[in-house]
């Protein structure tokens, strides 16, 4: 039983050492705020849905079902998150790096790049 603890704390130490190892220096700041989302560190926006299932977005998604309430940009560039299916409806621009707890909103489409409104 010593030794499972013992190869467990090993692990679980390796893991955390190279997590860290992989972030990026500016997402180093969020980390505490990302670990609400359990994201794999990949260049791409990790969402979340209300249920907790995972989803990950890397790219135009005109459809979101089910849709999402949190996310983490895990990108260098922006993104826009809508209220409705087809890049409608109210919309949320999240930076890069940022993670985004609550839309306030359930997202059904995203697409990479700014927000615009007309």
């Amino acid at each position: 039983m010593t030794t499972l603890l013992r190869r467990t704390a090993v692990l679980l130490a390796t893991v955390t050492a190279a997590a860290g190892l992989a972030l990026p220096a500016s997402a180093a700041t969020s980390t505490t705020a990302a670990a609400q989302v359990p994201c794999p560190r990949i260049l791409a926006v990790c969402a979340q849905t209300a249920q907790g299932e995972l989803r990950i977005i890397v790219r135009d998604e005109p459809v979101i079902v089910p849709p999402v309430v949190r996310a983490v940009n895990q990108t260098p560039e922006p993104w826009c998150f809508f209220s409705a299916p087809g890049f409608n409806g109210d919309r949320r621009e999240v930076s890069p790096w940022e993670t985004v707890e609550d839309f306030g909103f359930e997202v059904f489409s995203a697409r990479r790049g700014v927000c615009t409104w007309s």
